[in-house]
């Protein structure tokens, strides 16, 4: 699953296992095959997401929305 990380300045791509996203209506743990959907990010909360080989990483969230895909996470950020 590729994870594809947009800010005003750059624009990452991310093999990874799963993501899980903080929104307003709660935390979405999302993985290969989730149902395609678009999210608003909560403000002020981290992104976190586990790479092929286990290691988690977060990002912290001024701002942004995330598109889900079967195969793809796009999260725009500002």
């Amino acid at each position: 699953m590729q994870l594809v990380i947009v800010t005003p300045t750059k624009k990452e791509i991310i093999t990874i296992a799963w993501i899980e996203l903080n929104t307003p209506t709660g935390n979405y743990v999302i993985q290969p095959g989730h149902a395609p959907t678009i999210l608003a990010l909560s403000k002020e909360q981290p992104l976190m997401y586990c790479l092929k080989n286990g290691k988690q990483e977060i990002v912290m969230v001024k701002q942004g929305i995330a598109q889900i895909t079967r195969n793809q996470v796009t999260v725009l950020l500002n």
